[in-house]
């Protein structure tokens, strides 16, 4: 008798590389290439006795990854929740990868990005990641890769929508019991406080001050309605359903590194296009033994440059920290000395 399991097989076609494009031998099929510039390198390794691999290389660009075909994106039917799995290996410590999911939903429109970032080592690390899609999401397409200068090693993709079951297995329940209100005795009962039902794993305490001259009858959800108001005095946002709607803000945080050598050529740190980040400052640390001088300078399209504010003068053993005042979508740090002297530059930003 055979029997079907649910969301427990490799929907990614091609995940393993195995299979060579049927144009292109020297790069996987259902994949292609995504970012990077005229220094990127794609290195697809598919020897004879060995697991197959993808090698990204990448030194100056943004990102540098590889993204599914059109047509292998893999179709969610009425699976809503997926796990995606990936098998990535650093070639140093704090290596930066990435993955990023678009939602694709009816005639082909597809939505704004999930983005998510990971730190690796130089081993091969299994990356995990569960999504949560609509209900008007009907496709998933994959991408991955390596943020800024370094190289990345990709030997397995894997996405499987989660059964039941795999739900159980992922989420915790809680041991204490929850009990319905079906009425209101005291005053006193109202001010303790109220534990939603799941799946919002909050505890709001919510105080209720009254003047209450008559009997509180029981109430029912058909007949009767709370309407609770936050110190701003706007009610509380609900569901169709009656749940609260729970809004989660703060900051993400984004940090790069470069160790440089000034001489008396003019040079510059990578180009970062900073469109989507709040706020951004370069930390320069003169570690060598002669003067530097640093300046920053910002572009519109990352070709045509000009210069932002007065160049900085970083004596040695001492750290400048430089903040640009105008902006524009794409900096740079340009740097010199009359001779040799050694450089680290930080770049740290908020979004």
């Amino acid at each position: 008798m055979k029997r079907t399991l649910v969301g427990t097989f490799n929907r990614v076609p091609n995940g393993d590389f195995f299979k060579k494009g049927k144009t292109e031998a020297d790069f996987p099929e259902a994949w292609l290439e995504i970012g990077g510039n005229y220094q990127s390198s794609w290195i697809f390794n598919q020897e004879p006795h060995e697991k197959p691999f993808l090698k990204i290389s990448n030194k100056t660009a943004l990102r540098a990854g590889i993204i599914q075909m059109p047509n292998a994106s893999p179709g969610l039917r009425n699976s809503k929740e997926w796990l995606v799995k990936i098998i990535l290996k650093g070639d140093q410590s704090n290596t930066q990868a990435y993955l990023r999911i678009y939602p694709i939903v009816s005639k082909g429109e597809v939505l704004k990005p999930w983005d998510y970032s990971y730190p690796l080592g130089i081993e091969p690390e299994q990356i995990k990641q569960v999504v949560s899609a609509g209900s008007d999401v009907e496709f998933l397409r994959l991408e991955t890769g390596i943020l800024g200068p370094g190289a990345l090693t990709i030997y397995k993709i894997i996405a499987y929508s989660l059964s039941p079951n795999h739900m159980k297995r992922r989420v915790k329940k809680s041991r204490q019991q929850v009990h319905q209100i079906n009425s209101i005795q005291t005053i006193g009962e109202i001010i303790k406080p109220i534990q939603l039902a799941s799946p919002i794993p909050l505890k709001i305490p919510v105080n209720v001050q009254a003047n209450v001259n008559a009997d509180v009858r029981n109430l029912t959800p058909i007949r009767d309605k709370v309407q609770i108001f936050g110190s701003n005095q706007v009610p509380i946002a609900t569901s169709v359903s009656g749940r609260v709607q729970v809004e989660i803000s703060g900051h993400g945080f984004y940090e790069s590194l470069e160790d440089v050598t000034a001489s008396e050529t003019i040079s510059s740190t990578i180009t970062r296009d900073i469109s989507s980040l709040t706020r951004c400052s370069f930390a320069v640390y003169n570690s060598g033994s002669q003067l530097a001088y640093v300046q920053t300078e910002l572009s519109p399209d990352g070709v045509q440059w000009t210069e932002e504010g007065t160049p900085k003068n970083i004596r040695p053993g001492k750290l400048a920290i430089i903040s640009p005042e105008k902006f524009l979508r794409y900096t740079r740090l340009t740097y010199w000395a009359e001779t040799l002297t050694r450089l680290r530059i930080w770049v740290q930003a908020q979004n």
